[in-house]
């Protein structure tokens, strides 16, 4: 659903304002360096790649644009900006990659454009809804307390089971700062967890809490689960099983380029400059001789999985200001 390399939104800055003139761009004692010179460098070098994703959004645009508008666009961005610790925190982690917001806004405008494709182009079977079902687990809902040490959690456990009230000692003592301000409460799903919390906090029954601390990678945890529902029938699952089988197809750059070739090959795509006609040929080529190339649209890298899995990487998160919750799995474990 998302990947847009910031490294291509500055070149399109650039060639947009490049023209045929003999403008200065720079100079020094070995001359001047026009801006014709600086175009035909930048053409010859990300010319073709540019070209392509300006097609492809073009024609996307036209056929989904009615639904992902400006409103759309600006819900996304609250929506990251607020998992990243806020308006001032989320700009740094931009900065650091070399977004602005006007950019980054643009790559997610490409990334729901694609998603859109993607989920008008495909239809799964029933076969493939009901071995989703078969393996589905719904989300869970847990809190938590992590801390250091194994004493301390022990300790931890005693105070409740004395009386204290959890979500008080998990906002005091839980070095988790992503859900310590909530009680430590977590929502999530299976396999989205480092194995030895997942595991622990599966076994709980609601209101249930570990008797013993749980390690992990992070140090130790007290769990307790709060809301764990049964899984409804296939009819009532059936919406979400679809959107985890979208989730998995946006994630899958084969399948992404399988949907855009199909669009790009019905959208009457001529190219009249000669230096760039070979952009489109991943897109337009027979299937057999396509080859499969990872999506040329990628949001800047995230250290943790989001909830929101598509095809995206979003903003890093290993800021000390925007610190995920220390308990989600890495998207590569």
């Amino acid at each position: 659903m998302k990947k847009l390399l910031l490294a291509t939104a500055t070149i399109l800055a650039g060639l947009t304002i490049a023209g045929c003139s003999d403008s200065t761009v720079a100079s020094s004692t070995a001359g001047k360096i026009t801006e014709d010179e600086f175009y035909e460098a930048m053409k010859e070098t990300v010319g073709t790649s540019m070209l392509q994703q300006l097609i492809i959004e073009d024609v996307l645009t036209d056929l989904y644009g009615d639904k992902v508008t400006d409103e759309v666009v600006d819900k996304q961005y609250a929506t990251e900006e607020e998992t990243y610790g806020g308006a001032e925190a989320f700009e740094y982690i931009m900065l650091q990659q070399g977004y602005t917001a006007e950019n980054y806004k643009d790559t997610i405008r490409l990334n729901l454009l694609i998603e859109e494709a993607v989920k008008d182009k495909t239809e799964f079977t029933e076969e493939e809804i009901q071995a989703a079902y078969d393996a589905y687990v719904p989300p869970v809902t847990a809190a938590h307390i992590l801390v250091e040490d194994e004493e301390t959690a022990k300790d931890l456990i005693t105070q409740i089971n004395d009386g204290a009230d959890f979500a008080e000692l998990a906002t005091e003592n839980s070095v988790d700062t992503a859900t310590a301000p909530n009680g430590g409460e977590i929502t999530f799903s299976s396999g989205e967890m480092v194995p030895e919390f997942e595991e622990a906090a599966y076994a709980l029954e609601e209101g249930e809490m570990t008797t013993e601390p749980v390690a992990s990678e992070y140090g130790f945890h007290v769990i307790k689960m709060i809301e764990k529902p049964e899984k409804g029938t296939l009819e009532e699952e059936t919406d979400t099983i679809k959107d985890q089988l979208l989730t998995a197809k946006l994630a899958d750059s084969a399948a992404i380029q399988e949907v855009i070739s199909g669009i790009m090959q019905d959208a009457n795509i001529i190219i009249d400059d000669k230096d760039l006609a070979t952009a489109m040929d991943a897109y337009l080529a027979p299937k057999e001789d396509s080859a499969v190339e990872e999506s040329t649209t990628e949001e800047p890298a995230a250290d943790s999985s989001a909830t929101e899995e598509s095809t995206t990487e979003e903003p890093a998160a290993d800021s000390s200001a925007t610190e995920e919750s220390a308990v989600e799995d890495s998207a590569a474990e």
